[in-house]
């Protein structure tokens, strides 16, 4: 068996969670709305940048249970950061699916999905997870394994609730295979926007420039909406979702009444599940 010693030194991973503000509760019942980032070696917390500048919080100061609900991702990402650091200076060994055993410390970055990567004073190397030998990573580093856990599984939308977030435009999608709806939620909030024009001609007027500027987002969502349609067995959300992929398949090929129609229907029904 080969054995590789590494030595190496972390460099600290900044992840913007999201790219719009979201709702952060505290246990004093107060709440903020802002940017979040996070650090891979901030256990603390996370910062919030409001638009009366940025401040740090720790996990402690957080309404937990209600963050659990409100934004899955930084809850995840807590759990992580809970459970001890992922990426640190300590030696650990990492044996590979052909016997190898690396030695050294490892350096994870939360945008990456596809492995981490080892530094040396000879230079850096990344692994992907499918160069890895996952049961013996399971054993010799938990808190890693829960990584990969994690990053493999970032964008996938298993649950009712996440359906629904994902119905509103607030699911965070992260991996290069979803980079077309990574800003799905803004340009769904574009749309609630022109839809909120009385007058018909300057709403289809902001409705079609919308199209002209989202057109590979918004059949992206039109594909994401069939995929997830099978990931569900609650009625009302299949309902919601066909009548989702309805609206922007119409909105797409420029039927805004079969388009008004059906994204008015989603609205009030996802208005009724607050």
């Amino acid at each position: 068996m080969k054995y590789l010693f590494l030595i190496v030194c972390f460099a600290a991973s900044v992840l913007q969670a999201a790219d719009k503000p979201v709702r952060i509760k505290f246990k004093d019942k107060t709440e903020l709305e802002g940017i979040v980032s996070t650090s891979i070696n901030d256990t603390q917390g996370f910062t919030l940048k409001t638009k009366f500048g940025e401040t740090h919080y720790n996990w402690s100061q957080i309404d937990i249970n209600d963050l659990r609900k409100s934004n899955p991702e930084l809850y995840q990402f807590y759990v992580q950061q809970s459970h001890g650091n992922t990426a640190n200076a300590s030696v650990v060994k990492i044996k590979l699916r052909d016997g190898t055993l690396l030695e050294g410390a490892v350096s994870t970055s939360p945008t990456d999905m596809q492995g981490f990567t080892f530094r040396t004073r000879f230079g850096s190397r990344h692994y992907d997870w499918t160069q890895i030998d996952l049961d013996h990573l399971k054993q010799s580093k938990p808190e890693l394994y829960q990584f990969y856990l994690q990053q493999s599984q970032i964008d996938d939308i298993k649950t009712d609730e996440q359906i629904t977030r994902f119905l509103r435009g607030k699911f965070v999608f992260r991996s290069e295979a979803n980079i077309a709806l990574k800003n799905y939620g803004r340009a769904l909030d574009q749309v609630t926007a022109a839809m909120r024009t009385t007058q018909a001609s300057q709403r289809t007027k902001k409705l079609s420039d919308i199209v002209s500027s989202n057109r590979p987002v918004l059949q992206a969502v039109v594909q994401q909406c069939q995929t997830l349609y099978s990931a569900t067995r609650s009625r009302p959300l299949q309902a919601l979702l066909i009548s989702y992929r309805n609206a922007f398949d119409a909105l797409v090929r420029n039927d805004y009444a079969s388009f008004a129609y059906n994204y008015k229907f989603v609205q009030e029904a996802l208005s009724g599940m607050d």
